[in-house]
């Protein structure tokens, strides 16, 4: 999840970006159209590795066996990074997979370059289109994260792996400390994470500096990220969080992990630290390294500034479908709604970490049989009924990066969190308003 978000790619995607937009609506390279990469199969640009890159190939296996048509073929094509880039050349080359992964940030650009399906009128038609009904079982703040307002308001991708952000947090370090169970409140973790300073002398918290863990802990605080085209980074709401991070640094209760990496895992399972704040889909891994010890492991809301207003941050990879041939996008378009269905989402969830898009696989007998086995995997699940999305304006990823830069500077003692979202505020509106183009 974090080669997207990882601020240090920042240049190269911005300079990617540059190529992209620099391409004609409607044509590639050639001209006029775009040729598929496999014109025997449908390609699927992603990025799994190890076992969910399995386990995403075998349900491609059960799917093309189920049916006539193109087969899909699931191509592994780096990181999210990597396939911004490698879609951007190719948009500029002409020739494209039938659907690729992608963030919102992505797509907006892939839109703006013609390169990116219109996916209102497959998901409307009587023959391909998913029913009302259906279509309200997806959970809204998955769905609407991928209608661009840009766009007309149109559907250009369609979520396929969500993550949301949740407290890992190591069992023994806080019951040693004291407590009972994790903190509930904002107030109360940093309460947590000074009594566990005492007892061991070092940071209770490791930090990922990542826009995204930002935005969660605003709306935890019962804040918004953008509004009417405007960043809304000066908020009350945003300072709190900014000044529970200089807390955080000027007491010592937390240190900054590598760019990239997953360190604050690796010293929450060695039991170095008490806390990480991580996508859900860690889930796995961290579960995977433990293994017998995995009681070690606990899951818990994001911390709320009020617990009986919840709310916490929903991000992962969508897929956006390219107009290579009808025959590509049926069958591509095929695959993404067999995917999706309650059962197949289910499965994939659980053999993953990821969480399902809709919201009946929460009663497939997969799940509820993973949850039996350890009740804390089933925190994340209940998270979702209060997740909300980030923004899909074009130009966000450079916003993402500006606040990352922001808040790296508040934790390495650079700048004061009152400085630091007076200079992010304006920053960040004119990345807008450059990607935005002339009105």
């Amino acid at each position: 999840m974090t080669g997207w978000h990882s601020a240090s790619a920042a240049g190269s995607l911005l300079a990617a970006c540059a190529v992209l937009c620099a391409c004609s609506p409607g044509g590639g390279g050639a001209g006029g159209g775009f040729r598929p990469v496999d014109a025997g199969r449908a390609v699927l640009w992603d990025r799994q590795i190890n076992e969910s890159a399995a386990l995403l190939r075998d349900l491609a296996g059960e799917f093309n066996a189920g049916r006539a048509g193109l087969p899909v073929e699931v191509q592994h094509a780096g990181s999210y990074a990597d396939i911004f880039r490698k879609v951007s050349a190719s948009i500029q080359a002409g020739v494209l997979p039938a659907m690729a992964v992608s963030y919102e940030s992505m797509t907006t650009e892939y839109a703006a370059a013609g390169a990116a399906v219109a996916l209102d009128p497959l998901l409307s038609a009587p023959d391909t289109g998913i029913p009302p009904e259906e279509l309200a079982d997806y959970y809204p703040a998955m769905l609407e994260s991928n209608r661009y307002a840009e766009h007309g308001g149109g559907y250009y991708s369609f979520p396929l792996c969500k993550s949301l952000l949740v407290l890992f947090y190591n069992t023994d370090l806080v019951a040693r400390a004291g407590f009972s169970g994790p903190p509930a409140t904002w107030d109360a973790f940093l309460e947590q994470c000074r009594a566990l300073r005492k007892l061991t002398g070092k940071p209770a918290h490791a930090v990922n500096v990542d826009c995204s863990t930002v935005d969660g802990l605003i709306f935890s605080m019962g804040g918004e990220v953008y509004r009417n085209g405007e960043t809304l980074y000066d908020s009350p709401e945003a300072l709190a969080v900014f000044q529970l991070y200089e807390t955080l640094a000027r007491e010592e209760l937390a240190y900054v992990v590598t760019a990239g990496s997953f360190d604050d895992n690796v010293a929450l399972v060695k039991g170095e630290v008490a806390f990480t704040l991580r996508q859900s889909s860690a889930r796995n891994d961290l579960v995977t390294i433990l293994g017998e010890r995995r009681n070690l492991l606990g899951i818990a809301p994001i911390p709320q500034k009020d617990p009986s207003r919840p709310a916490t941050v929903v991000y992962g990879p969508n897929v956006t479908l390219f107009p290579v041939g009808e025959d590509q996008t049926a069958a591509a378009w095929a695959f993404v709604k067999w995917f999706t269905r309650p059962d197949i989402s289910a499965r994939w969830s659980a053999g993953t970490g990821y969480l399902p898009v809709r919201r009946s696989a929460l009663e497939e007998p997969v799940l509820k049989r993973l949850w039996e086995e350890w009740p804390p995997g089933k925190v994340p699940y209940d998270c979702l009924s209060f997740a909300k999305s980030e923004p899909n304006a074009a130009g966000w990823q450079e916003v993402r990066d500006i606040v990352a830069r922001a808040l790296l500077s508040v934790l390495t003692g650079t700048n004061t969190a009152a400085d630091a979202i007076k200079e992010v505020k304006p920053q960040a509106d004119a990345a807008l308003r450059r990607a935005a183009g002339p009105r």
